[in-house]
């Protein structure tokens, strides 16, 4: 017969450890709990509403309204994340989520929406500054620095993904740097995480452990799988100033290019790798005049290192105009150090980049000359271009019409200045050439 008396203790024991209480809540409240608590107040939900029209697929429809194609209205809207970043209601989002236009309504952390207006847009940098109407003081993030990020320090994202409110992913820093090519654009140094992004938290923030915003998170990838990418906080927090400021991105402008340093051209600078950016151009007159000559090798830029072209051009690209820059260059087989500083790359600026480096120069036909020559105002001819230059050997002729750039249309000078600015840090622009009946796409390196 089995003797219970001699697993009493054991049963009480058993009995003891299932109605102890469980762990007390501050024991578990971890880190990333701390953060999510105290951050999640600050980041919205950004929905866009835009009346769109679109025809009706009744083939026959149309015979019965007055011989005119019959359009079905209907309300579109698109939805994303933001992330309040002052507490007088300056929302960060990405371009993306608002840039169907329409009506913009945030909702905020209880529920309660509100209506928003925008402050201003870096379409090329993929970011946009709403303004929440009222005035009322509202919870924010504290801003940190995407400078010091290191590769595996975990991070913290929150967002709205397929309208999923308030939701939290976290993981590790990736990778720093990243060069993402999607839908026609390209974005630099983009950092890449584990956290889980995707479509619905374009605009929330990215978070370190200790709370403070460091990226922007932007599902513009369609391609990625596990992985998610953010706008460094460091090149969002420029932009936001210049917007602030001035209501649009004020671009710098350093007056020199570089290109890709080879294996070869390594060996004939008597360099062991080939980290680095060969000077390629450097312009008369311009910021880097007198600092840097053509055929120097750019291996830093404020102590740190530079791996190539595509790097040195990201990362030039997150200065202001005004700023001044160290690099040390490699020259005639030493190493020295100069200082540039950067000024705007204006409209008037960007355009005489065009000649320099196109071989194009353009005018803008008065309303007058417009009339004359059956245009009208604003259009932009090209006014002469240089024989053997980029423009010429692709057949652009003198009086040829400059439509639009990249896509964009441009009327007027200025406008076809403002659109080369925006530009000059993809590396690349296309014109849209018309001359007479025939319209052509021109791409060119810039």
């Amino acid at each position: 017969m089995l003797d219970l008396h001699r697993f009493w203790p054991l049963v009480i024991l058993v009995a003891a450890i299932l109605s102890a209480p469980p762990a007390q809540a501050a024991e578990r409240r971890t880190d990333v709990v701390r953060v999510v608590e105290r951050v999640s107040p600050a980041v919205v939900s950004v929905r866009t509403q835009v009346m769109v029209h679109r025809p009706v697929n009744d083939p026959f429809a149309w015979f019965f309204r007055d011989f005119s194609p019959p359009r079905q209205r209907r309300v579109e809207t698109s939805q994303g994340s933001g992330v309040i970043i002052d507490a007088s209601g300056l929302v960060l989002t990405n371009y993306h989520v608002i840039s169907a236009g329409g009506e913009i309504e945030l909702e905020l952390v209880g529920g309660r929406r509100v209506a928003a207006e925008v402050v201003g847009t870096a379409p090329e940098h993929d970011l946009a500054v709403l303004r929440v109407a009222g005035g009322e003081r509202l919870p924010s993030v504290a801003m940190g620095t995407s400078r010091d990020l290191m590769i595996g320090e975990s991070v913290i994202a929150i967002g709205n993904p397929f309208g999923l409110s308030h939701t939290v992913t976290t993981g590790v820093i990736s990778a720093l740097g990243r060069i993402i090519r999607a839908e026609e654009r390209t974005y630099v140094d983009f950092i890449q995480t584990d956290a889980s992004i995707n479509p619905g938290n374009s605009g929330g923030p990215l978070l370190n452990i200790n709370g403070e915003l460091v990226g922007v998170n932007t599902a513009v990838y369609g391609h990625a799988q596990g992985i998610g990418f953010a706008i460094p906080i460091d090149k969002a927090r420029r932009i936001v100033g210049d917007l602030l400021r001035h209501g649009e991105v004020r671009r710098p402008f350093f007056g020199f290019d570089v290109q890709e340093l080879t294996a070869e051209l390594a060996q004939s600078f008597a360099l062991a790798s080939t980290d680095g950016a060969l000077v390629s151009y450097v312009e008369g007159k311009g910021p880097a005049d007198g600092a840097l000559r053509e055929g120097d090798v750019i291996l830093a830029l404020d102590g740190q290192r530079v791996a190539g072209r595509d790097d040195l051009r990201a990362r030039l690209g997150d200065f202001g105009a005004g700023a001044k820059i160290e690099l040390e260059v490699w020259r005639q087989g030493r190493t020295v150090r100069v200082t540039v500083e950067a000024r705007v790359l204006d409209p008037v600026e960007a355009l005489r980049l065009l000649e320099a480096r196109l071989g194009l120069r353009v005018e803008e036909l008065s309303a007058a000359e417009g009339r004359r020559n059956g245009l009208p105002a604003g259009t932009v001819l090209a006014k002469a271009v240089a024989p053997g230059s980029p423009a010429g050997r692709v057949g652009v002729r003198p009086g040829d019409w400059i439509r639009a750039v990249n896509s964009e249309r441009v009327i007027g000078a200025t406008a076809l200045g403002k659109a080369i600015a925006r530009s000059y840090w993809r590396g690349t622009v296309t014109l849209l050439i018309q001359r007479g009946r025939v319209w052509q796409q021109v791409p060119f390196e810039f």
